[in-house]
């Protein structure tokens, strides 16, 4: 009965060893590099240059209110060296003084506007950029999650990841089943004719990818 028993679970474990082969077998597993697809994809390029529009806006509206704030502050210094001055008469620089408090009372609240203003607009642009970028991230991901499903992938994993210590997540990747020059590709396909030249890894202009070959890393 023993030895029945022993024939039992041997026959099971192999059995078992067998069907964990297959599944091995039929696990595949490519790489993606997240930071090059997000740099690469046209909408981060558009997004970066909406964002910088928005900066040179906020940096004309900051250097008026600055030129304001100075002109203010000029005033201010004025009307106080007036009011120490005593080539004039008292009650010239008694008017001068008043004048002064006055003038420093309208310098502390627009001191306190800019200060409002630097506070309200970098919070607007650190908001927008946030979003942004997860819509993006976002669009990215749905992607290679459809593009994994289409070409039956059983994971995606990121090389561009790192570990707290600051190492690679991944160390090598085999060429063959890295798909980020793919993602770019599906990604880009509906970019406008002004994003048409997309950058290599090298930096310099590559010439978009019109055909439906792969582009491997």
């Amino acid at each position: 009965m023993k030895q029945q028993i022993k024939g039992w679970c041997l026959a099971a474990a192999v059995a078992c060893l067998g069907w964990t082969g297959a599944r091995a077998a039929d696990t595949r597993i490519v790489f993606v590099n997240m930071d090059r697809i997000f740099n690469e994809f046209y909408k981060t390029k558009l997004a970066d240059a909406q964002l910088k529009e928005q900066a040179a806006q906020v940096m004309e509206e900051r250097k008026k209110l600055q030129t304001d704030f100075e002109k203010l502050q000029a005033d201010f210094n004025k009307l106080r060296d007036d009011a120490q001055n005593t080539a004039l008469t008292e009650e010239v620089r008694a008017q001068r003084r008043t004048s002064a408090e006055e003038k420093m009372i309208e310098v502390r609240d627009y001191e306190q506007k800019v200060r409002r203003f630097d506070e309200t607009r970098r919070k607007q642009m650190e908001d927008q950029s946030r979003r942004m970028r997860k819509r993006i991230v976002d669009e990215i991901r749905d992607t290679i999650q459809t593009y994994a499903r289409n070409q039956m992938f059983s994971a995606v994993l990121d090389v561009s990841g790192q570990t707290l210590n600051g190492i690679e997540t991944v160390i090598y990747t085999e060429p063959r089943i890295e798909i980020t020059g793919e993602i770019i590709d599906v990604l880009n396909r509906g970019r406008p004719a002004e994003q048409g030249i997309r950058t290599n890894e090298t930096g310099k202009a590559a010439a978009p990818a019109t055909d439906t070959k792969t582009d491997k890393k």
